[in-house]
């Protein structure tokens, strides 16, 4: 189940909700606005008052989805704000949490699978969704750069950089099935080792 998105009425979450399981268990082309509403509970004149389309559900499904990871109210506490190795203990431990969900890996495998047909759906879970936490990250590092905490030439490479440490080691070898998740304390040794690798480069 997702987390609660504060943007998001009690229908609407149910509905994206619902998205999000059709695309796991349907994919993008046999998901159907009737199932999905079915599912969700709500009537099919619901489901189209808030979502026009097909297309627009499936963006906002993907965005929502990517909602649960909360780069961007990480990177602006006041915590991470002061102390870099704080903020970057912070968000790489989001980001390691996020993919260790089931549902994150599965959502990742099926964009692969359906991207050739349905080229769109890439699009839109890397706009939607990967590009604005990747984002929040690179800012959040110019900040820390232009407050003398860090120095880099290049944040969005080093933002690259920092979340390569975490994705390689816990993610890709789980989207291709030749891996189990790793438990909180491996996620946790793999990210402080991020950081301390990170900060020895750039502190």
């Amino acid at each position: 189940m997702m987390k609660k998105n504060t943007m998001a009425t009690p229908s609407a979450e149910k509905i994206l909700n619902s998205a999000v399981n059709a695309l796991l268990t349907q994919g993008y082309d046999a998901a159907s606005m009737d199932d999905i509403a079915a599912s969700a509970g709500v009537s099919r004149r619901t489901l189209f008052n808030q979502f026009s389309t097909k297309e627009v559900l499936f963006e906002k499904a993907i965005e929502y989805f990517w909602s649960r990871l909360p780069v961007v109210q990480l990177s602006t506490t006041q915590e991470a704000m002061a102390d870099p190795q704080t903020g970057l203990m912070q968000i790489g431990l989001a980001i390691a949490d996020f993919w260790a969900a089931d549902t994150s890996i599965k959502l990742a495998r099926m964009i692969v699978r359906e991207s050739e047909r349905f080229p769109s759906l890439a699009k839109n879970y890397l706009e939607l969704g990967k590009v604005p936490a990747l984002g929040s990250l690179i800012r959040y590092l110019a900040q820390q750069n232009a407050a003398g905490h860090l120095k880099m030439e290049d944040t969005d490479l080093a933002a690259r950089q920092f979340v390569g440490m975490i994705n390689e080691p816990l993610v890709w070898f789980r989207v291709l099935g030749l891996k189990d998740e790793a438990n909180i304390t491996q996620r946790e040794r793999v990210v402080q080792e991020a950081v301390r690798t990170f900060l020895s480069r750039y502190a």
